[in-house]
Parts: C-alpha cells; sequence; structure tokens
C-alpha cells in the first residue's frame, strides 16, 4: 500500500468536505439575510445563488429545494445565533427553579434578532406548506427544549401537584410564544425587562411549589 498516495486522498477528501460545509453555511446564511430583507418569504434561489457566490444548481444540490432549504435556514440561524445553548444554560440553572426564568430571559432575549422572519414565517404557515413546515420543526423544537425543563423541575419536586411536566411545557410555550413578544413589546410598547420580569413571575406563581 501507498501510504503516501493513502494520506494525500484523505486530505483531498478532507479539503473537500470543508469546501462543501462552507459553501453550504454561506447559503444558509445568504438565504437568512435574503429572508430579513424579504417582505413576504418569497425569495428567488437565483438570489440566493448569486449572493452565496455558487450556482443555482449548488443551491439544489445541497438542500434540494426551496422546502428544505427554508428549513435548514430557519434551524442555521438557531444555531449559529446561540439559542440551543443559552436554552441548555438556563435549562442547568442553581439553583433549579430560577431556571425558568432563566428560560425566558434567554428566549426572549433572541426573540429581537428573528422576529422580522419568525413574524413572517407564522403568517405564511397558514397558506404556503415549505413555511409550515419551517414553523412546525421550529415550534417543535422549543416545545422539546421546554419539555427537558419541565422534567427537570417535576422530578426535583418543584412544579405544583396539578401538573405534569407535558402540561407545564404546554402552559410555558402558549405564554412565551413569539406572538406575545410581538403584542407586548411591539403593539403595546413594553419594555423587553418588564416583559420578562412580569412573565417569569406570573409562569413561577402557576407552576412552582
Amino acid at each position: 500500500m501507498n501510504l503516501t498516495r493513502v494520506k494525500t486522498d484523505k486530505a483531498m477528501a478532507a479539503q473537500d468536505q470543508q469546501t462543501t460545509e462552507n459553501a453550504r453555511g454561506r447559503i444558509l446564511e445568504e438565504t437568512w439575510k435574503l429572508l430579513e430583507q424579504s417582505p413576504d418569504l418569497t425569495v428567488r434561489i437565483a438570489d440566493i445563488a448569486a449572493a452565496a457566490g455558487v450556482s443555482r444548481q449548488a443551491v439544489y444540490l445541497h438542500f434540494g429545494g426551496r422546502s428544505n432549504l427554508l428549513l435548514e435556514a430557519v434551524r442555521y440561524r438557531d444555531a449559529t445565533g446561540g439559542l440551543t445553548k443559552a436554552f441548555v444554560q438556563a435549562a442547568r440553572h442553581d439553583p433549579l427553579p430560577g431556571a425558568l426564568a432563566g428560560f425566558v430571559e434567554a428566549w426572549f432575549d433572541y426573540i429581537p434578532r428573528i422576529q422580522p422572519v419568525v413574524h413572517l414565517l407564522s403568517a405564511a404557515a397558514q397558506i404556503d406548506p415549505d413555511a409550515r413546515a419551517a414553523w412546525e420543526d421550529r415550534m417543535a423544537n422549543l416545545r422539546n427544549l421546554i419539555l427537558a425543563l419541565t422534567r427537570r423541575l417535576a422530578a426535583a419536586g418543584h412544579l405544583r401537584s396539578v401538573w405534569t411536566a407535558e402540561s407545564a411545557a404546554d402552559w410555558i410555550w402558549h405564554h412565551t410564544h413569539a406572538d406575545a413578544w410581538r403584542h407586548l413589546v411591539t403593539e403595546c410598547g413594553w419594555a423587553p425587562p418588564d416583559v420578562v420580569r412580569r412573565l417569569a413571575a406570573s409562569l413561577e406563581r402557576d407552576l412552582l411549589s
């Protein structure tokens, strides 16, 4: 066996993989930027390809089509925006009861960074199957993160007896919906810190023993 040839092949494969990942990242980054600028989420594949410096065929090769591209762009924004990391840190808050307020603070700090697209995605989900798939995927992810927190609260005996981990997760998910933030902050003019403080206190009164 030619060890030099093997090493060269592995190096080339690693380089190709890195090039692929870089192209994929550029496509997702530019897709999100264009979604933020769009009044209705109707972003063309050709515009995304041009912004990312790749061909239209490359976009289809990486993502298959608009539906998967939209879904991956929203997932990418959550990952690069630190959403999951912030939630994990909040869920591990010690003492544990403070984790609920930590979650509310982390989520409501993140919403303003995605609000334009979230608002459009929520509205478009009513009529656009691609938008609906992306919206439902992210909402399911959010509820799963909340459920991990409520299960920990339940296991430690911090939930009131009238709540299960599942019903408590539903209650938190409902009250921390992105539309709640928009209604209070954008439409009613509440200061974001006041929303966090009052909502966290309300959820703690409802849920914690």
